[in-house]
């Protein structure tokens, strides 16, 4: 059979075309979206050098402060907290500043979009707190926040001068330029827990649509961490573990150890908190880089849902004798583990081995067959603050520590 006519492919041809013009569009948003500041997936965090980060392990964070808003009442951080905020730095001094009225536009198009919507706000920081006084931000918030259905969901806040300044440098990692200090033309999203989770460009109207966008994003995300929390509190009560002595029971005695900063660490610091327990040593060749790695997820879970205030990480060395403080925060650091919420501890062997053994009973003692020269359990525990036993997990098992991540949610939603 000879060759087709070209002529005859025509047909074949247009059929193809028309097949693909469906899906042009997305292929152009595939194309075009690489290339997109904004995409809409979870929000990362910063590094107090400005490098994103998947975990608010370490991130900037707007610091703790004490100033003062526009009704002349006290503002900190903690009273910020469980609102998200979209944080501008500016002065209503309208020499310094002559393009005020296109900011508050701007600033005014967010607001509207959540005005009915109590946890999210605009939070403004003076630049020039002379100017800005109480009584002169009263006047400027309250024409402008005419149409919120909630209060205090525009705060503006003054003070001392050099404490602002250094919140916003310093702390917020925002630059000024000397030459021209009251144009700040960069706005930040706060989350509800202060962590600084997007930059835009006040003056574009599009980087306050996507601003718009993330607060959705956050929001979400909040609405199912709550949903957890609600379904964690429905289940059964976890069962309390080990022998009872009499009527009470099994709880952890009494203890002293040395952190991997060369502190003490005692039963002190850990009281009103839940603990997640094991037994590692750091030249382990066979289960504790595992274990640790699990414990690294379940690190950054605990950041990621907020809980790093209320658990601890707790893991003992069956090693004292080589297990120096320095050896354990180099550990520790491999991990990416913060050391106020995950302690790696060590100590005389005649306060550790009893500790695990009988205290969380977990094995752990010399021996010259076990890989690394110590045999220890692969558990992994959940302490209540009270100090008993209420969960034993395999540490080496994903779906185990899954489960572990599950039982402490139920524990912790319960009052």
């Amino acid at each position: 059979m000879g060759e087709r006519h070209p002529a005859n492919r025509r047909p074949l041809r247009r059929l193809l075309l028309v097949a693909a013009l469906p899906g042009l569009p997305l292929l152009l948003l595939v194309i075009l979206g690489r290339g997109m500041r904004h995409e809409f997936s979870d929000l990362d965090y910063f590094s107090p050098k400005g490098q994103r980060i998947s975990t608010p392990v370490g991130a900037r964070r707007i610091p703790d402060f004490i100033l003062t808003d526009q009704g002349a009442r006290t503002v900190s951080r903690d009273s910020l907290a469980g609102t998200f905020w979209l944080v501008a730095c500016m002065t209503t001094d309208t020499v310094t500043t002559p393009y005020l009225a296109e900011l508050t536009q701007q600033l005014l198009w967010a607001n509207w979009r959540y005005r009915d919507e109590p946890d999210v706000g605009l939070l403004c920081l003076t630049l020039d707190a002379a100017h800005d006084t109480p009584s002169q931000l009263r006047k400027y918030v309250g024409q402008n926040e005419r149409y919120n259905r909630y209060p205090d969901k525009w705060r503006f806040l003054t003070g001392d001068q050099a404490s602002i300044d250094t919140i916003i440098g310093s702390g917020l990692g925002i630059e000024r330029d000397a030459a021209d200090p009251f144009n700040v033309a960069t706005l930040l999203l706060l989350d509800d827990r202060g962590y600084v989770r997007q930059k835009y460009l006040a003056s574009s109207e599009h980087e306050i649509g996507d601003a718009v966008e993330d607060i959705a994003l956050l929001k979400k995300r909040k609405t199912e961490r709550d949903k957890r929390r609600r379904e964690a509190a429905q289940k059964p009560e976890l069962p309390v573990l080990g022998p009872a002595m009499g009527d009470e029971p099994h709880t952890v005695p009494k203890f002293a150890l040395t952190d991997q900063r060369g502190a003490e660490f005692s039963h002190r610091d850990v009281e009103g908190k839940v603990r997640i327990v094991d037994a590692f040593f750091t030249a382990c060749p066979t289960i504790c880089p595992v274990i640790s790695s699990q414990l690294a997820r379940v690190h950054d879970r605990l950041w990621a849902e907020g809980l790093e205030e209320r658990v601890c990480i707790l893991s003992h060395s069956v090693d004292p004798k080589n297990d120096t403080p320095e050896r354990m925060r180099r550990y520790g650091q491999r991990l990416g583990a913060d050391p106020d919420v995950w302690k790696f501890l060590t100590g005389p062997e005649e306060e550790l081995y009893p500790l695990l053994q009988e205290g969380y009973l977990l094995t752990a003692l010399p021996s010259d067959t076990a890989a690394g020269g110590f045999f220890h359990s692969d558990q992994v525990l959940i302490v209540d603050a009270q100090g008993r036993l209420r969960g034993t997990y395999d540490g080496t098992r994903t779906s185990e520590v899954d489960r572990m991540l599950e039982d402490l949610m139920t524990l912790l939603a319960r009052p």
